[in-house]
């Protein structure tokens, strides 16, 4: 028999081929032909050598098995570290549960610990914190309270360990990587257990992100879609300037990081940052103009639109988003729900936010960190994810006319910092200060503030979820104290904010209109004027007067944010249907004050109302709701002439809107006479300078409703107007063509 480092004659003598490979090729780790010389070194002309590979030392296949006593040991110190003290009987009790079975010892033995008394922990603090040094890995103990699991982030949260008369208990094996623990059943897996889909498989993500999301303009790998390095900076810029003060959910230092990572570098990133990554640049591209995204891309909005919607659609599906418990992929569902505003009804954009907020929770973002063991740094990202999520929901429901997510109110996640990002690092240890100044997370600040006065002023804290409606119609609080809580409010944001409003900078002007608009919408709800058809009329002039100037003040604050030219970057965040209700209520008063000193400046106010926001009342999707406050400012101008010329005074020059307005309504006349006799059931309404476009009318047209008079004290045609401002503002209105 030939040696083994020989080579060895083929079967017709007319080569020698060796048993194994060069040594060239196993450095390289590439296939060898065994010949001399083998065919790769011959076309790199380098030396072939085969020499005899050397095998290591075969190590152990199975750990050493351990010993009783150190099992014994182990726990001990197990249960030490959660307070308990183990006395003779319970040792002797685990020595014979560990000897009676040696086939699962282990988890004989751990049941007998689950099964020992261990005190309840005094402090919330005592009841949160995990072991030292087993932060990724905690040992569940009877009343230990909540825990959260964070394994290669992913975060997995629980109320409270298991109880102790089940088999169930969190295992941490401190000899291994890895971390463990079993469900009811008694299977031991680790959490989350991540498996990358291919392009084959389905995935219950598909349900609502479309199973044909993979076919919608999009084919071939995530790393080859990436803008350019131009187009990349611009995009980095733009999210700075117009999203990241309205949303503040991404640490911008550490995540571009990750974006140079993938984007420049193209290195291989996790799934969860990948689809961070591409929503990112699908949410950017949503609030970029028409223009500047020719000029970036040399492509029109609407397609790079498309384009990036498919592709993120399918960074989420390739982060699994239904089963995920990575708070990145929930930053990058959110950036894709920021992405889709306005494309969708808001019935669906309602139920994608209430599977965000159950993710958030199973991710435990409802419980603050500094409860649960975390660093400073997670908690505080974790806290604004949590806020923005929060505020997403309690936005979706005002907007339908349904009550926020009653577990919006359920944690007790603490109020994030007044700080920039450049103050927040990963590795930091203390907190930081917070700034005297408005900066990016200020927004954020104030939504936080406004979600617990609302509670505090619906009396309903703890026990069911506020809206604004709940603040005038459920609340058992007087007049009195809801004015002295509003003021509370005001006075803080006055001296926590609005005293460092730097006017030259448009975030902080944007901000101040935003907190004075949140303080006048809050007393305006406390004053509603539907109350007064509740009281049969019986109201104070000075009601009626709060009710008048705070909706005044709110159309002027509207007004401001339209002609200031700084501000337009913001317009993507700006929902304009909050201004039906307003324009209403100022339409009551005014009715009433034909002969208010005031009444020339609301009347010009209102014109700018009207002309600065044409998507909120010319739009085709908004037709019913601007018919009605036509019919309804027709109505009250022709009294307020009518009121000049019984005083003798000039009568009044028409402005240019309410000849609109009359011109509009003389065209929707025929067209309701031709639907009532069966003619057609069509009119035609201008909705931009381009085209003219067919929409049907509305059931609840300008002709359902009564007088203004009639409306104010009638219960039910304020359901009616309630119902029809719901279903028109989850139209839709502000969907763009193609998108």
């Amino acid at each position: 028999m030939a040696p083994e480092n020989t080579p060895r004659t083929s079967a017709d003598g007319s080569a020698k081929t060796f048993l194994f490979s060069c040594l060239v090729c196993r450095q390289r780790k590439v296939r060898c032909d065994r010949v001399q010389p083998c065919g790769n070194c011959a076309r790199a002309n380098v030396e072939c050598e085969y020499v005899m590979p050397v095998r290591g030392r075969r190590t152990r296949s199975k750990p050493v098995r351990e010993t009783m006593h150190a099992k014994l040991r182990r726990y001990e110190d197990m249960l030490k570290t959660r307070g308990l003290e183990v006395g003779v009987e319970e040792r002797r009790s685990m020595a014979r549960a560990i000897s009676e079975d040696g086939a699962s010892e282990s988890y004989t033995a751990t049941e007998s610990i689950t099964n020992l008394s261990v005190p309840t922990p005094t402090t919330r603090a005592e009841a949160a914190s995990p072991p030292m040094g087993l932060r990724s890995a905690l040992v569940g103990t009877h009343g230990s309270g909540p825990n959260v699991v964070n394994v290669e982030g992913n975060s997995r949260y629980y109320d409270k360990c298991v109880n102790i008369n089940e088999p169930c208990f969190i295992v941490a094996n401190l000899d291994s990587s890895s971390t463990l623990w079993t469900d009811t059943n008694g299977e031991f897996r680790h959490p989350d257990e991540f498996t990358p889909l291919s392009d084959d498989d389905e995935d219950e993500t598909d349900l609502f992100l479309g199973s044909s999301s993979l076919n919608c303009g999009f084919n071939g790998s995530l790393r080859d879609c990436h803008p350019t390095l131009h187009c990349l900076y611009a995009l980095k810029d733009v999210y700075m300037d117009r999203v990241d003060p309205l949303m503040k959910i991404i640490h911008l230092p550490t995540f571009w990081e990750s974006v140079r990572d993938a984007a420049e570098r193209k290195e291989q990133v996790s799934k969860p940052i990948e689809a961070v990554i591409f929503c990112f640049y699908f949410a950017t591209i949503s609030v970029v103009d028409e223009k500047q995204c020719e000029a970036l891309f040399k492509e029109s909005k609407r397609t790079m639109f498309s384009r990036y919607r498919a592709i993120a659609r399918h960074a989420l599906r390739q982060a699994r988003l239904l089963s995920t418990s990575s708070p990145m992929t929930l930053r990058a569902f959110c950036l894709f729900m920021m992405g889709m505003r306005g494309t969708m009804p808001y019935e669906s954009q309602h139920i994608l936010c209430g599977i965000a907020l159950r993710l958030a929770q199973k991710m435990g973002l409802h419980r603050d960190g500094t409860l649960l063991g975390l660093s400073l740094f997670e908690t505080e990202m974790r806290r604004r994810l949590w806020w923005y999520i929060a505020h997403l929901d309690f936005r979706t429901s005002d907007l339908l006319g349904a009550k926020p997510s009653l577990d919006i109110h359920t944690g007790d996640a603490g109020v994030p910092w007044n700080v920039e990002d450049e103050d927040l690092q990963p590795s930091m240890t203390e907190v930081p200060k917070d700034r005297k100044a408005i900066t990016s997370i200020t927004m954020c600040l104030v939504r936080c503030e406004l979600s617990k006065s609302l509670q505090r002023l619906s009396g309903m804290a703890g026990t069911s979820a506020a809206s604004w409606g709940d603040i005038g119609t459920a609340s058992n609080m007087s007049a009195a104290e809801k004015d002295a809580l509003i003021d509370e409010l005001e006075d803080k944001f006055e001296t926590k904010y609005l005293r460092y409003c730097d006017p030259s900078r448009p975030l902080d002007v944007l901000v101040t209109c935003m907190m004075r608009a949140a303080i006048c919408n809050t007393r305006l709800f406390a004053h509603n004027p539907r109350r007064f058809a509740d009281s049969g009329g019986q109201v104070t002039e000075a009601e009626r007067g709060v009710a008048f100037s705070s909706a005044a003040k709110l159309l002027e604050y509207a007004s401001m944010v339209g002609e200031n030219r700084s501000l337009r970057k913001f317009a993507w965040r700006l929902n304009p249907t909050y201004l039906w209700d307003k324009m209403l209520f100022v339409l009551i008063e005014a009715r009433r004050r034909t002969r208010s000193p005031d009444l020339d400046r609301v009347w010009a106010l209102i014109g700018r109302v009207f002309s600065q926001y044409p998507d909120a009342f010319g739009q085709a999707s908004a037709q019913a709701v601007y018919q009605a406050l036509s019919k309804w400012t027709l109505e009250v101008w022709d009294g307020y002439v009518a009121a000049k010329k019984a005083e003798g005074m000039p009568e009044p020059e028409e402005p240019a809107y309410i000849g609109a307005m009359r011109e509009k309504l003389e065209m929707a006349a025929p067209a309701k006479a031709r639907k009532e006799q069966g003619v057609g059931n069509t009119s035609i309404m201008n909705t931009g300078p381009e085209k003219t476009q067919e929409v049907p009318l509305n059931a609840e047209c300008f002709g359902e409703f009564p007088d203004l008079g009639s409306f104010e004290m009638d219960l039910d045609q304020w359901v009616n107007w309630e119902q029809l401002v719901s279903e028109q503002s989850g139209s839709g209105f502000y969907h763009v063509e193609g998108y």
